[in-house]
Parts: structure tokens; sequence; C-alpha cells
């Protein structure tokens, strides 16, 4: 009886023991967890600088080991955020935005003015903090209003955080966000918030497939640490403000994106077709197979379906001469187009050689119709930009005289037209259908 008490007592003393065990090693799994994800909590406005392995301490910021901090001097100071080896990619949903200055012309600002949490702040290459080259603020749910940057809608609010790098060049402004809080940056920015809610949706789908897209390409990282900038190069973003709706049409396809064969599409889109969308071979080379040229009926009412333009041959002229070098321009022809129907080759012929310019974007560039009028199918007018409005023309050249050109459509043509997708939304077509009719055998696959 004796042994049978005391083997009772000694499995009783070790479940205890184990018990004890089991909970220590639960406190310290919760321990490590708040130690790495600390920063994410903090609650003070404290300033720091971001170096190759998080947060550096000694300036205006008490660091824990833990993650937390504590302001020791100055609480009205912005709230800092972690960058990094551990910056957030792909695989996280988050998604780092390259800012351009005003007036999209260079990624280099000279200076940078913000207001965060109602104070104003100024940085320069000379600020002290960022003499360690780098800096990063969290906006916090009010975001960072940057005052120094030129918008349709000024200033901008961005999400996320802010980081400067101070660089010989000059500084250097990338936004990490949500993908999801990027995208309601960039809806609004590319397409009207007064279009149909469909019409928005299949744009926030487009957008976002385009965005994963350019992560998983990753052509800005290793240059600038960046997934895409805020311009026309990739998508515009944070240049009107997101309304109500347009921020819907993001929640409502939360995730959504495009894939053929489990791989993400380059889900490309455009303002206005001249009646037919090209595929990807404008750009040269083989077309994706996810892209066909489809009739597109939908806009052909739109004012930009039709345009004409007169462009003055002196000025086509000193173009030819910063092109070849040649005083004289003799000829100006279309030699190529696509199966859709888009100039692919157009000939400059001088007195000296015959030069072919190939592609979309650049045969556009060179007939710019800059300060040129352009009259639309509706018969309004507009003063022409640094591109013509698309590659869907046929010209006329007068030599010495001037060059007419008439078109249709306004934008590459490839992918979605947002005004067909508009035109479609009213007629009673779904998001997915819009899609499906402008992209061929795709499926929708949930982003994660």
């Amino acid at each position: 009886m004796k042994k049978t008490r005391f083997f009772y007592e000694i499995n009783y003393f070790l479940i205890v023991l184990l018990g004890w065990l089991l909970l220590f090693h639960k406190a310290a799994e919760v321990n490590r967890a708040r130690e790495k994800e600390g920063w994410k909590t903090w609650t003070g406005c404290v300033l720091g600088i971001a170096g190759a392995g998080g947060i550096e301490s000694g300036m205006t910021v008490g660091v824990q080991n833990t993650g937390s901090a504590e302001a020791t001097e100055n609480d009205d100071l912005p709230e800092i955020a972690e960058s990094g080896d551990e910056r957030l990619s792909t695989l996280s949903g988050k998604i780092r935005v390259l800012l351009m200055d005003s007036g999209y012309q260079s990624y280099y600002h000279s200076s940078v003015t913000l207001n965060l949490n109602g104070a104003d702040y100024e940085y320069t290459p000379d600020s002290p903090e960022l003499s360690q080259g780098e800096l990063v603020l969290g906006g916090g749910e009010a975001g960072i209003t940057i005052t120094s940057i030129e918008r349709q809608e000024s200033p901008p609010v961005y999400y996320g955080t802010l980081e400067i790098q101070n660089t010989p060049q000059g500084l250097l402004l990338i936004n990490e966000l949500p993908l999801e809080t990027y995208l309601e940056g960039v809806v609004p920015s590319e397409m009207p918030a007064s279009y149909e809610s469909q019409a928005l949706m299949a744009q926030a789908v487009c957008a976002r497939t385009y965005a994963v897209c350019q992560m998983e390409e990753g052509s800005l990282q290793e240059e600038y640490g960046a997934d895409v900038d805020d311009s026309v190069n990739f998508q515009v973003y944070g240049n009107i403000a997101p309304t109500d709706k347009t921020s819907q049409a993001v929640r409502e396809t939360s995730g959504q994106i495009m894939c053929q064969d489990g791989k993400t599409v380059t889900a490309y889109y455009f303002s206005t077709s001249s009646g037919r969308t090209s595929t990807d071979e404008i750009w040269g080379g083989t077309s994706s197979s996810y892209l066909k040229s489809v009739e597109c009926e939908f806009d052909q009412n739109a004012p930009w379906s039709s345009w004409k333009v007169t462009i003055p041959w002196t000025v086509l002229e000193e173009r030819t001469r910063n092109l070849t070098g040649s005083e004289s321009l003799e000829s100006i022809q279309v030699v190529k187009k696509s199966e859709s129907g888009a100039v692919t080759g157009l000939q400059i012929t001088t007195e000296k050689e015959a030069v072919q310019l190939e592609g979309e974007y650049e045969i556009r560039e060179f007939l710019s119709p800059q300060g040129q009028t352009i009259t639309e199918k509706d018969g309004s007018t507009v003063t022409g930009g640094s591109l013509l409005p698309s590659s869907y023309f046929q010209l006329k050249a007068n030599k010495g005289g001037c060059v007419e050109i008439t078109g249709g459509g306004f934008g590459h043509g490839v992918g979605m037209s947002q005004t067909a997708a508009n035109e479609m939304a009213k007629e009673g077509y779904s998001w997915q259908e819009i899609l499906k009719y402008f992209f061929r055998d795709i499926t929708l696959d949930r982003y994660e």
C-alpha cells in the first residue's frame, strides 16, 4: 500500500511538472512572437532611422529588445516603421510604390515636405534624420500628406509607410502599403468614378492583376527597391482621391486576379478603341495567348472613337533632325500595320537615308500633336499632348506644308477598353463577362 501511494505521488508530481513545462514553452512562444511583431503595436509618436537590420536607437527614441519603443524627448515627432531585410513583398500582400515628382518627370526629389499627425516636416539630403541614408515613417490611419508633390487632386495622401532614401541623385520616396489599399488609389486615377459599378469592378481586377504581375517580375527592385512607380509607366496611383464607389469596387472584387494556366497575366487596359482592340504584338515579339484582337463596337459613339489633327511640316522636320541629324525631311509614310490595323511601321525619308520607326509608342511619340488642336468625333476640341492619341491612323503628308492625320481610339489599344467596359456595364454585362470578352482563356483566381 505504501509503494502504491508512493508511485501515485510520483506520477502526480510528474504530471504537474509536465504541465508547468508546457505553460513555460507556450509563454516563450508568445514572447518571441511579440518580439518579432512588436513594432506593429507601437502607439506613441516616435522617430528613428531604419538601417539594414531594422530600427537603430540612440537619436530621439529608446528601443527595447522586445520591439517596443518609448519616446524620450520629442513626443510630437512622426511615427517610424520597420524596413530593412524583411521588406514586405508579393507573399506578404504589400506593394512598394516609387513616387515620382510633380509632373512625373523624375524619381528623385530635391526635398520633401509633408504633414503627419497635424504637424509639418521638411527633409532635404542634409537633414540629420537622413544621415544614415534612410528614414521610414508610419502614416497610421490618417496617412501622410506630401505637400511637395502636386497631383490632379493635391496634396496627395499616402497610407502605409513612407520610406525616404537619401541618394547622390536626390531623395527617393517609396510608399509601402497593402495591395488592396494601393488599388483604392489606382482605380479612381485610371477610370472615372462616375462609371458603372461593374465597369469599376472590372477595372479593379485588371489593376490588381497588373500589379501582382509587376510584383512578381520586380523590374524596379534591383535599382530602386520598388515594385512599380505611380505614373503611366505602370499604373497611375494617387492622382485622384478614392470615392466610396471606387473603393467599393476594390472591396467587392477583393483578391480576384486573372490567370492562365495558373500564371498571372499582364492585364493591359486603355481608354477607347478605334473599333477593334490590339494584341501586344504592337510592341514587337509574339502575342501573348491571353490577349486577343476583338471587334469593339461598344465605345464607337465615344468622342475619342475618331479624331483628326494637323501637324506642321516644320515641326516634324525638327524632330527628324534630332532623330537622324539630317537637315531635310523628304517624306513620311506608313509602311506596316498589325493585324488589327495599328500602325507598327513608319518610314521617315531624308536626303541621306530612310529610317523606319517600329513600335506603337515610338511612332506615337514622333507624331506627337503637342500644342496642336485635335478635333474629336463629336466636334469638341482638345490640345494635343506628348503622344498621338493612338496608333490607329492614316496620314496625308504635304511636303513643306503639313501632315494631316485621321485616326481613332485613345491609348495603346491592348486589352480592355475602359469606355467599352462602361457601355457594356450599362447593357447589363457583369465584370466577369466584361473581362472574358477582352481576355482569352483566362480563369479568375484569388490572390492571397
